[in-house]
Order: structure tokens, then sequence, then C-alpha cells
């Protein structure tokens, strides 16, 4: 069976013209300005809604293509706030989608359900602004979340700005892909692989950690420029298949083709369990 043109299929398009805007957020402005960026997360939430007749809008609207981030490593799904501003579509139904999507990703990834709070809604027309688990929020919360977001981008920026102290170690070690740099590494990139060489670990914190297992691998965040669906053959961006999931017998994946490496994160579970850390003596 050819499943290569097959696209889930979406619900009576009487309801196409319910829009959806979903905010980009660039963590990393300052090293990669001029970027759209969703996360992984949030892009495959993009899909399900489209998948279920919504059309879905990142801002903001201009003419800079989106773009995912992707972490090689076990992370929090929603860390970042996710702001949906829906327009003329009843809340419900839009709550009850992204709720049961938020379930399945939770189960998928085996986390709990404490990220749903970073999922916010604004119905534009009305003054009420609601987190997925109907707790109401204030105005005031959200100018806090977008504080917190631009103090991320500015604890980026100071980490980006410094420069190792040691000659032959120029890549910065972040710690669970937040704003904190805990040592200096020197990376090797093959056709196949993005290996350390060498690394220093300053932070005596990370480094007990690694010594207790609490630290076991290594983890890239990065831009995937080019990403293909192995269902589809389209741009993974703009299809609405999900990777992990099956369609026809066929799991998707989404293959990466082209990447920005962003920054390389010591983390408690790497996705290649190869990627393991030692310390030495």
């Amino acid at each position: 069976m050819d499943v290569s043109c097959k696209q889930p299929t979406a619900p009576s398009s009487s309801i196409m013209s319910k829009t959806i805007k979903i905010e980009s957020f660039n963590p990393y402005l300052s090293r990669f300005p001029n970027r759209k960026l969703i996360t992984k997360g949030t892009l495959e939430l993009i899909k399900e809604l489209r998948v279920n007749g919504y059309s879905v809008i990142v801002t903001p609207e201009n003419d800079t293509p989106v773009q995912y981030l992707f972490q090689k490593g076990v992370h929090d799904f929603f860390s970042d706030p996710v702001i949906a501003y829906i327009i003329g579509v009843p809340t419900g139904i839009v709550v009850n989608i992204i709720s049961n999507y938020i379930q399945k990703a939770f189960d998928k990834w085996g986390q709990s359900a404490q990220s749903a709070e970073n999922i916010i809604i604004i119905m534009e027309d009305v003054t009420q602004i609601f987190s997925l688990n109907n707790k109401t929020i204030s105005k005031s919360e959200i100018t806090n979340k977008r504080k917190k977001r631009d103090k991320q981008i500015k604890e980026f920026e100071k980490c980006f700005s410094l420069k190792s102290p040691y000659k032959d170690l120029p890549t910065p070690l972040f710690s669970n892909h937040k704003p904190k740099i805990i040592g200096w590494g020197r990376l090797k990139l093959t056709p196949e692989t993005l290996e350390f060489e060498d690394s220093i670990i300053f932070d005596k914190t990370a480094k007990r950690k690694i010594k207790e297992g609490k630290i076991r691998g290594a983890s890239v965040t990065g831009i995937a420029d080019k990403s293909i669906c192995s269902i589809c053959k389209l741009d993974y961006i703009n299809c609405n298949h999900i990777a992990g999931d099956k369609y026809d017998d066929a799991i998707c994946s989404n293959e990466i083709h082209e990447a920005t490496l962003i920054e390389v994160s010591l983390v408690k579970e790497p996705v290649n369990e190869k990627c393991i850390l030692t310390i030495k003596k």
C-alpha cells in the first residue's frame, strides 16, 4: 500500500475559517536573530489543531519561515509558556482538543500534567484568560510570564557572550538546556556523529551529580532548518503527521536534513545511550 501521499483527514471545512494564533518564542535571540521559532511540542500541537480543522497562525505575522527547536534528550515537553489566542472559536471545543493531545503527549513522554499550566488560552474578544487546567490567569500573570521569557533571553545572551578560559576547549556546556554554563569542551563533528573529544566541568554540583549517576549524558538543542516527514516526504513543518505515530503500519519520523546547533547540555537521560559521561581521575 502506498502511504506516501495519505494525510490525516480533517473535519468539515465549515470550521476552517476559525483561527488560532500561537506566539513564537526565540530564547536565543542574541545569537540567532530573525528566527520564528516554536518547540517540537508546540509544532505537534499545531498539527493536531490543523487535523481537527483549525487554521493556525504562528505570530508575529510576517514572511519569516517557521522553524522548530529540537532537543535530543528527555525534557519538559512544555517547559516554556505556549500562548494561544482563540478567534471566533468555541473555547470548550479547542480546550478539549488541546487537552486530549496534551494527555497523549504526556503519556508518550512519561511526564506529569504539571506542564499544562504553561499552556495559556486567551480569547481575543473576552477579558478572561485561563490555563489548560482551567485556572483563571490575570493579565499581570501573563505579563510576569513574558518577563520571565525576556529574562531567559538575556541570560542566554550573557552566556553566549562569554569566552572560554581554556584555549583548546571553546564550546560552553550547559545544564539541562538552561542558561547556565557548567563547563567547557571541544567537539568533533563527523558525518554520522557529534563527539566530545575533551571537556572540563567546573561546576561542583554538576560533578557530584555525574558521579552519582544523576547526570548521565549529553544532549543538544538545535534548529531544524530542513526536516522531511518519512510518511509523506513533505516538509515536516507543513504536513500533519506526528513523529512516533503510526500511519497504515508505518511509523512516522521527522528526518532532519539540515540543522543549526545552538547549545550542548549535560542531562539526566540522553536519548542516545552511547552518549554516556565518564569523569577522568
